[in-house]
Formats: structure tokens, C-alpha cells, sequence
């Protein structure tokens, strides 16, 4: 593998995960970081020729890609998951005791 067509993977690794790391709802976001690293590890065993034809065409796309879902996902975006909520967000309000 070429220097230069190594340190594209590693820049467009690094933009899919911080693509993926916008979503809001926690599924989609595990579920991309998933897809990304599954896609960039899948391209690493690709030779050096399919490797620049994989950045030119199906890695530039994905990101594109993945960057319209994140935006439509926080425009139409709900509450947050149980597993992102904060200690404060709580939606349940405690009971005093008297």
C-alpha cells in the first residue's frame, strides 16, 4: 500500500466516524461507527489500485452520504435515547418525602 493512498484511508476513516458521531439517536450512531470501521477495514485489504478507485468513488460517497442522514436526523430528531440522557434530562421527577 502507497504512503499517500494510506494516510486518504486513515483521513477518510476519520471523517466517517466523526460523520457517524453526529447522529443523535444512539442506534444510528453505533450503527454507523459500525458501518465505517467494517467499510474502512474492508478497503485496507483492497490492493493499491482499488484502493484509490474505492476513495475516488464509493468512500467519497458514503460520506456524503452519511453527512445527509446526520442532518436530516436532527432536523427530525426526537428525545434522546435512554442511554444518552443525562443525569438531569430525567423526564421522571423524584418523589418527596414528608
Amino acid at each position: 500500500m502507497s504512503l499517500p493512498v494510506k494516510q486518504s484511508l486513515n483521513i477518510l476513516e476519520k471523517k466517517l466516524v466523526r460523520a457517524a458521531r453526529g447522529f443523535y439517536d444512539y442506534n444510528f450512531r453505533q450503527y454507523f461507527l459500525q458501518k465505517s470501521k467494517d467499510c474502512i477495514a474492508t478497503a485496507r485489504n483492497l490492493s493499491s489500485e482499488e484502493q484509490e478507485k474505492y476513495l475516488k468513488t464509493e468512500g467519497r460517497e458514503m460520506l456524503k452520504q452519511m453527512k445527509r442522514m446526520v442532518l436530516v436526523n436532527r432536523m427530525y430528531g426526537s428525545q434522546p435515547v435512554f442511554l444518552d440522557r443525562k443525569k438531569d434530562d430525567s423526564p421522571i421527577t423524584p418523589v418527596k418525602k414528608e
